[in-house]
């Protein structure tokens, strides 16, 4: 019978493709670990290898196996993480993935107050492209994502947690440096920095849409996944672009960020799986939602900048 140990010896081989390096990563010598893979394949009737004297390779059943096999491992892994935060109640883990605009507005806010109320928790933080985390939230790798709120939410709770004005960013010595706000027909004959649409739609449509509405497509020179980026190359002179409000915070002497008139709105968005039962998800959208509230109010009392 093919044990979760099997699975994980399997799992490694398949990713190191070595048997030595395998049997090294799971503490064990290398012809225990061969006689598995072994047994393991005469149980299954197939076989998951090639072997030469030179190099291992996965057949094309071992390929759908190892898929199956680390989906496997993995909801073990998730099964017991969640036994484990059920039956402790404010312990336990979560994986929060966030796009990196997020440092710049709400994520410190959030794990800070978050952790100082649940410190037995553990709160892994990995940065992540929005496209990319939509994908790791629904599948179970990630337990919480932090971004711009997808346009297709189908097998996902959300929770708004904050919301921004898009700003113009302009290089040094450029012509509207001077103007109070902008009025985005100014830049219609100007060069665009932007990223991709397929890396936050929802964000890009409102520039796109933001822009048609004056008249003109924007002229989109230079594409890159991540906001700071952007921000560097407008610096550089090699365009100008819209950004988040949030974004200020990156300081740099060689771009000035100019208020639009209607500014468009963005909105980063909390998401999880809606069949993540994970209790530490729900301690965490309600902690979110607290730390939301508190910069609203915060905000009408003028002691932190405004959010929309």
């Amino acid at each position: 019978m093919i044990e979760l140990r099997h699975l994980h010896y399997f799992v490694v081989l398949a990713e190191t493709l070595h048997y030595g390096r395998a049997a090294k990563q799971l503490h064990i010598s290398q012809p225990p670990l061969s006689r598995q893979i072994v047994l393991m394949e005469r149980e299954l009737g197939v076989p998951l290898f090639e072997r030469t004297r030179r190099s291992v390779r996965l057949t094309r059943a071992g390929e759908r196996f190892y898929h199956d096999a680390r989906d496997i491992l993995n909801a073990m892994a998730l099964a017991k993480r969640n036994a484990v935060s059920a039956s402790r109640g404010e312990e336990g883990a979560i994986s929060i993935g966030f796009m990196m605009s997020s440092a710049y507005n709400v994520l410190p806010s959030l794990t800070r107050t978050y952790a100082a109320a649940f410190p037995k928790v553990d709160m892994k933080l990995s940065e992540t492209l929005p496209n990319l985390l939509v994908e790791a939230v629904r599948t179970g790798q990630t337990d919480v994502g932090i971004m711009y709120r997808p346009p297709d939410c189908e097998g996902l709770d959300t929770l708004t947690v904050y919301r921004e004005e898009l700003v113009a960013v302009l290089p040094q010595r450029h012509r509207l440096l001077k103007s109070g706000k902008v009025d985005i027909g100014e830049l219609a004959d100007e060069s665009f920095v932007s990223f991709p649409r397929e890396v936050a739609p929802v964000v890009y449509d409102k520039i796109v849409d933001h822009c048609r509405h004056a008249g003109f497509m924007p002229r989109i020179r230079l594409e890159t996944n991540l906001q700071q980026t952007i921000v560097n190359l407008v610096g550089e002179g090699l365009g100008v672009a819209l950004v988040p409000w949030s974004m200020r915070s990156m300081q740099l002497p060689n771009v000035a960020f100019k208020p639009l008139r209607n500014a468009p709105v963005v909105e980063v968005a909390l998401l999880w799986g809606s069949d993540n039962h994970n209790p530490c998800v729900a301690t965490f959208a309600g902690n979110a939602q607290t730390v939301w509230q508190s910069l609203q109010r915060e905000a009408k009392r003028g002691l932190v900048p405004d959010v929309v």
